[in-house]
């Protein structure tokens, strides 16, 4: 049967067969279905013509077929879709970009909210962001992973290919059914977010890339290969959950008993390593203690990745973001580099991401020379391996003195480790596993060539924080600063009641 479909009645079929007598035409009218109009309130574009020809043969019927209308969700969609198009033909463009997504967003609204006027019964608050979710998550690239990456509680969201997906949320891992069919819409993903950013491409020549998202997520993807099979993960950073050290307390990260201490020692510019393993929160703890500096102090930011975004809380702050080299390779922006021009911008304390390199022994000379009351995060996979792992990394430049001089300088001038992990329950089905402070430790000099950290209060086995040591065991150059700011003694009595 040819079958020709559209709004309104077809062309006569082909001359060959056109029939000898004139057609008949016949209405085809299918059983009631459910939430099908009735049968006279029928509109064109809700019929089927076609032509058949009929049971006595050389005549031909023109049939019309009542068909359901279509579904609220695939009327917005072909109505955003139709918009999506024409905008993106006014642009000089074939596909949307990252920076398109609020718009693409408040379109998909206008159209659900101007469908859905006059709809009887009126659709539920409810019903109209479900249905403005699932067609902003079809006419974007984001797919189904547009309702988790707009979930605040979601942390991070690793992707492996077509083969798994899993959510990270409060501490748990949550399986989910790859979002995507095929890897090509796993790259449309990327190209999402990387288009118009001229620092970030991920193609043949160029298969990995990893790139500061608008929001403050971070995305690494990897093409296969190299990777098998291809992965994509994207790392958010909570900084709006976590305003300060309250909101830290209140999520179980630090006791709040010591949040008076912490404010003493940003207040009194402490130098302050904040050390870890992945994804233990150092940045965001890192972030809420930066948010205690002055308003009166200037501040530079280094990073390899843009985290922080504190240029955009603090009164006089600067954030300076390192950038790989090109496919020439060429114009590598290293850390090294920016510590250097921080130090020409007059700042009153630099706050480094994170220190991987030589670029630790730039730190360590601006700790000491007008710099104080730095803060930096460290890889380290205890609180007494965090000195050793510094000085290590300081000897990677290439003017680094020997090993017991740099061992010295990182002792005589870091102050305080701030050491965050993550503590799994006893069992294994007795919860998720959840990120703490583990320990407060103060670094109390050298003792044959070695560092020696003191810890002040630490989470025991019992899950609860323990005063375990005293102020007294910080230098005399710490303990001068703490006194301009408040008294020393005081600070952990809290811990004692």
């Amino acid at each position: 049967m040819a079958d020709w479909s559209s709004r309104c009645p077809p062309r006569k079929p082909p001359h060959s067969c056109l029939p000898r007598r004139p057609c008949t035409l016949r209405q085809s009218w299918p059983s009631r279905a459910p939430d099908m109009e009735p049968r006279s309130q029928f509109p064109a574009r809700m019929m089927r013509w076609s032509w058949r020809r009929g049971d006595e043969g050389g005549e031909l019927d023109m049939v019309v077929t009542a068909v359901a209308p279509p579904t609220a969700e695939a009327r917005v969609r072909a109505l955003v879709e139709a918009e999506l198009a024409a905008e993106l033909a006014r642009r000089d463009r074939t596909r949307l970009r990252v920076d398109d997504q609020r718009w693409v967003y408040e379109l998909v609204g206008r159209i659900v909210g101007e469908d859905q006027r006059g709809t009887l019964p009126p659709p539920t608050h409810e019903e109209s962001e479900q249905l403005w979710r699932r067609v902003f998550a079809a006419v974007t690239p984001l797919g189904p992973l547009a309702e988790h990456l707009a979930d605040p509680e979601v942390e991070e969201v690793r992707i492996n290919g077509t083969e798994a997906c899993f959510v990270f949320k409060a501490g748990r891992r949550h399986t989910l059914p790859p979002p995507f069919a095929d890897e090509a819409g796993l790259v449309e993903l990327v190209h999402w977010y990387t288009d118009g950013t001229p620092s970030a491409r991920l193609d043949r020549a160029s298969p990995t890339v990893t790139m500061t998202l608008p929001e403050g997520s971070r995305l690494h993807a990897a093409l296969s290969p190299p990777a098998r099979p291809m992965s994509v993960t994207i790392r958010r950073h909570p900084s709006e959950r976590f305003r300060d050290l309250y909101a830290l307390a209140s999520s179980g990260f630090l006791p709040r008993e010591l949040i008076g201490f912490l404010e003493a020692a940003v207040a009194s510019r402490l130098n302050i390593l904040v050390s870890g393993g992945a994804g233990a929160g150092k940045t965001t703890f890192m972030r809420v203690l930066a948010r205690l500096i002055g308003p009166d102090e200037r501040v530079v930011t280094i990073e390899d990745q843009a985290e922080l975004h504190l240029w955009r809380e603090l009164a006089d702050c600067i954030s300076l973001e390192g950038r790989l080299p090109n496919t020439e390779g060429r114009g590598a922006i290293t850390i090294q580099m920016l510590v250097h021009e921080a130090l020409r911008m007059s700042p009153d304390r630099i706050v480094i991401g994170e220190v991987r390199g030589g670029e630790a022994l730039d730190l360590l000379d601006a700790m000491n020379t007008g710099h104080p009351g730095s803060i930096c995060t460290i890889h380290a996979e205890s609180p007494r391996e965090t000195l050793p792992r510094l000085a290590r990394l300081a000897l990677r430049s290439p003017h680094s003195p020997r090993a017991e001089t740099v061992m010295s300088e990182v002792v005589n001038t870091v102050d305080l480790v701030l050491y965050a992990g993550f503590i799994r329950p006893a069992h294994a089905n007795a919860g998720p596993r959840s990120r703490r402070l583990t320990s407060v430790s103060v670094v109390a000099g050298l003792d044959d060539g070695r560092a020696v950290v003191r810890d002040l209060v630490t989470l025991g086995s019992d899950g609860r924080w323990h005063r375990v040591g005293s102020l007294a065991a910080l230098p005399e150059r710490a303990q001068a600063k703490l006194v301009n700011v408040c008294d020393p003694s005081r600070l952990l009595d809290e811990f004692d009641a």
